[in-house]
């Protein structure tokens, strides 16, 4: 567990997060984040809830998903997806992060990757890879990642509809 603290401009005091391993139990919570995250839809939402039930129906793989929750006046605000890629040496990937919108701008987003990291960082992780839509209502997570130290090392165009690029970010551990 984590707690971590950012000031946000004009707040008097930092805000508090405690950013934890998720637990079964948070299955609900991450999905209301999602729906009110105002980027991702229901069918994000079911594809994160697959994702989950399947890190918790199977047994545990080296290359298992991780999850991570951030909490807030104990509410969870956010949650990140990763785990190690296979067949690689090494390399983990950020596969979901998604604040609420009524929490983002506030650290939250910054506490869960730098948590995501340390855990990779711990397990032996050397890099971790980030693959990103580059539609507008992405701009601020490509922000986030470029803010976190992550730089955009490649293209796909069209890859996700015709216009919607596929932006891959990276970064040694």
């Amino acid at each position: 567990m984590m707690r971590a603290s950012h000031a946000t401009a004009g707040a008097p005091t930092p805000v508090q997060f405690e950013v934890r391993p998720s637990n079964f139990d948070d299955r609900q919570a991450i999905y209301d984040v999602l729906m009110r995250s105002e980027v991702f839809g229901r069918a994000d939402a079911e594809c994160v809830d697959a994702m989950f039930l399947e890190t918790w129906q199977s047994p545990p793989r080296e290359d298992s998903y991780r999850w991570l929750s951030c909490w807030h006046d104990g509410r969870m605000i956010g949650f990140a997806c990763y785990g190690p890629e296979s067949l690689t040496d090494r390399t983990w990937d950020l596969f979901w992060i998604c604040v609420s919108s009524e929490a983002r701008g506030r650290g939250a987003g910054q506490a869960l990757i730098a948590a995501a990291e340390s855990q990779a960082r711990q397990a032996g992780g050397r890099l971790m890879v980030i693959y990103t839509s580059s539609t507008p209502k992405y701009a601020p997570a490509r922000r986030l990642y470029e803010r976190a130290g992550f730089a955009r090392v490649a293209v796909v165009p069209d890859y996700y509809a015709e216009g919607d690029d596929l932006n891959i970010y990276w970064k040694r551990l």
